[in-house]
């Protein structure tokens, strides 16, 4: 007789990081992504200089649209790290930041504190827009197409 024993285990990161990642903790323009990759060298390069925040137990970061709006800073975010599904942002694509931060542009980890005057409780985080694929478009009109035939005939 034979026994077979199988072993799991979950990595430290899932289990630390929740929902909160994708409160931004600030309610001033702001986008930010969950740490992946490369992504604390992207923030770096895209957020000009607007100081760079961890959060959430380090699985999130970001900064404040300084000097640039929120679509360009999401644009360079998502384009540079090659992750549209991580990287969110908290305010209109045209709204820049009304503060300006001071400080170095290192990473801080551990908790963060915030003025209880920038806390949100509730995020509206912009989504990265989509290309529309061809093929999509093409299965669309051919659906339309044949509605069409079928109303005809």
């Amino acid at each position: 007789m034979s026994s077979t024993t199988s072993t799991s285990s979950v990595s430290a990161t899932s289990t630390a990081c929740g929902a909160s990642v994708w409160q931004i903790p600030t309610t001033d323009a702001a986008c930010a992504a969950v740490v992946s990759g490369n992504m604390t060298d992207v923030m770096d390069e895209c957020c000009k200089d607007a100081k760079i925040t961890k959060y959430d137990n380090d699985c999130g970061i970001y900064c404040l649209a300084q000097g640039q709006d929120v679509d360009k800073l999401q644009s360079c975010l998502t384009s540079k790290s090659g992750d549209y599904r991580n990287v969110f942002c908290n305010a209109a694509l045209n709204a820049t930041a009304t503060a300006t931060t001071t400080g170095s542009k290192s990473t801080s980890s551990g908790s963060t504190s915030t003025d209880s005057s920038a806390t949100s409780t509730s995020t509206n985080a912009a989504i990265a827009t989509q290309p529309i694929s061809k093929s999509g478009v093409g299965l669309m009109a051919l659906l339309f197409g044949s509605a069409l035939m079928a109303v005809i005939s």
